[in-house]
């Protein structure tokens, strides 16, 4: 097996997050050769009565970059495991169009692998939401690893037997 070049796209929800410690603990890593982290801020433009404004502006933007570089390196550590030897990196950067940013950085890392997580909406409740992870599986040029949200047991009452 070739050493793999993995990007782990990190959410900031810590919903999204648990499953993705979970699936740290459970992969193999002996055969990987770099981890590169990476998280995108999404930028949004919101016409206004006197314009357009960009959030986050870049003062905002440049304010939350040591918050986001010390959590980026705090999740790393709650997912490699400690005994990792291969290259570890991290990125921050902000986009428009997220998703087709991180299809450009996997193409320059020769990614063999991005794992990303996903919140599980389907059906009507999934219907109008633009899903980042939907965008990966059908664009991304390599594999997509998809870390879902853990199963909430679901409680129904019991049928009586007649």
């Amino acid at each position: 097996m070739r050493p793999q070049r993995i990007v782990v796209a990190l959410p900031l929800e810590e919903e999204l997050l648990a499953p993705m410690h979970e699936w740290g603990r459970k992969f193999d890593f002996s055969h990987v050769e770099s981890v590169h982290f990476l998280h995108i801020v999404k930028k949004n433009i919101t016409p206004l009565e006197f314009g357009l404004i960009e959030t986050p502006d870049e003062e905002t933007y440049h304010d939350m970059m040591p918050a986001l570089e010390k959590f980026l390196r705090e999740e790393s550590r709650k997912i490699l495991p400690a005994d990792f030897r291969g290259e570890t990196s991290f990125q921050l950067t902000k986009d428009f169009h997220p998703e087709e940013e991180v299809i450009d950085i996997l193409k320059n890392r020769n990614a063999s692998l991005v794992v990303v997580a996903t919140r599980g909406k389907h059906g009507f409740e999934g219907l109008f939401h633009s899903s980042f992870t939907d965008y990966m599986v059908k664009f991304a040029p390599c594999d997509v690893f998809v870390v879902r949200p853990e199963a909430k047991a679901e409680t129904r009452p019991l049928k009586k037997s007649a």
